[in-house]
């Protein structure tokens, strides 16, 4: 990635340890503890009511797993990227052994049970009884096979009459359309989720603009982007044709390179963007309530899991979480007009507008009574032209701008006129 201005964060990066990770069973006892409670609320989630009886065993199963891969690990990061995935799977897995079993029983309505909740104590001696081979013996076998049948039992019931040939051939398309639109939807989470960590890895180190800086640069796979006075742009490692993901906190421009197959995303807040070939601008500073997303060209998809929204070009919409709206002139031209070179600001306080002042025009200007800070304003003016911006402020508020001292200010034209006569 190139970019044509400096970071001006001046943070300093600090290395991930390096070494193994899982050195011994203490390590790993540590690791269980720190991470079991999000898996076991993660895999919950994803199994859902009527199978979270097997949340347990697929948390259980991840931990064993990651000790058979232990010498993959060199950092911390490396092992919960390896958990996560991985009951994102064996939860996938366990729905579709559990769907299968259901259109056995030719459908009938599957009943949720009473299940008391693992505590982590017993999954960590279930875990030790993996590791040290109890689970391999005849007797653990057996009682696996066991419960297996009993598993089956639960959701196998044999139907008293007769059933049309037709019908669970019906039912049996039915559920394999199921099975393949799951299996669609556990792997565009398992890649959201892959995006979502690499993003928060600790030792990233985003590209950051100052007041009144505009950057331009260019990510590794020829996306060119505008960064926005104030405003962060986070890469991950490994940012390329399979990880096309990036976070914005601020305002950008996105021209995202043509002919890749991985669609670019780009997260902000609680919203992700998703697009192939094409131009938006994402506008989520600090404080925002929502993130604007402007279209230019082609499509985008914006939203947050299963709650996806397609917006097209010349269209405008205003994201929060898992709703979205159409933007209004104002909202559209307050994240897109900069592209163009202009300042745009709606029927915001003077508090509100003198912020922008000094985000765009990096001038810090003051308000000395405070109680003008509320009062609403409305202008454009050219990002050039900080004459323009304070012009529009004067005609939308009835204030004056002037000098107090050394300090550039807006108060009311009478205070004015008595500074310029000399009375107190």
């Amino acid at each position: 990635m190139s970019t044509t201005f400096n970071t001006s964060d001046g943070g300093t990066h600090t290395p991930v340890p390096t070494g193994v990770a899982l050195a011994d069973e203490e390590s790993l006892r540590q690791v269980f503890h720190m991470e079991y409670s999000a898996l076991y609320a993660e895999a919950r989630a994803e199994l859902g009511e009527n199978a979270r009886a097997l949340a347990p065993k697929v948390v259980e199963g991840a931990f064993v797993r990651a000790w058979d891969a232990r010498a993959r690990f060199q950092t911390p990061a490396q092992v919960h990227a390896f958990l996560v995935e991985d009951v994102h799977h064996a939860a996938a897995r366990a729905l579709s052994r559990r769907s299968a079993a259901h259109r056995l029983s030719g459908g009938g309505r599957q009943e949720a049970h009473v299940v008391q909740d693992e505590s982590e104590e017993d999954a960590w001696k279930h875990i030790m009884h993996a590791l040290h081979g109890e689970a391999h013996s005849p007797s653990a076998l057996a009682e696996a096979a066991a419960h297996s049948r009993h598993e089956a039992a639960e959701h196998i019931k044999v139907s008293t009459r007769e059933t049309p040939l037709w019908i669970p051939i019906l039912i049996g398309a039915v559920v394999l359309m199921g099975l393949l639109g799951l299996a669609a939807y556990m792997t565009r989470l398992s890649t959201d989720a892959k995006f979502a960590r690499a993003l928060a890895q600790p030792d990233l180190q985003p590209v950051a603009t100052i007041s009144a800086q505009i950057g331009n640069l260019t990510l590794g796979e020829g996306t060119k982007v505008k960064l926005a006075p104030e405003s962060k742009l986070t890469v991950p490692k490994g940012f390329g044709p399979d990880m096309r993901a990036v976070k914005i906190e601020g305002m950008a421009e996105f021209n995202v390179a043509k002919g890749i197959e991985q669609p670019f995303n780009v997260f902000a807040g609680n919203t992700q963007v998703v697009a192939t070939g094409t131009a938006f601008t994402v506008s989520n500073y600090p404080g925002d309530s929502a993130v604007t997303v402007v279209v230019s060209e082609g499509a985008v998809r914006v939203g947050k899991g299963k709650h996806m929204h397609d917006v097209t070009a010349g269209s405008a919409v205003v994201a929060n979480d898992t709703s979205a709206r159409v933007a209004t002139a104002a909202e559209r031209d307050a994240a897109d007009a900069w592209r163009t070179g202009t300042l745009v600001v709606t029927d915001k306080s003077l508090s509100q507008a003198l912020s922008m002042i000094k985000r765009w025009y990096g001038s810090m200007i003051l308000a000395p009574n405070q109680q003008l800070l509320d009062r609403k304003t409305s202008f454009r003016a050219s990002l050039d032209s900080l004459k323009q911006a304070t012009s529009g402020i004067e005609q939308s508020t009835g204030l004056t701008f002037g000098w107090i001292g050394q300090n550039m200010a807006f108060y009311e034209p009478d205070k004015s006129a008595a500074k310029k006569s000399g009375k107190k």
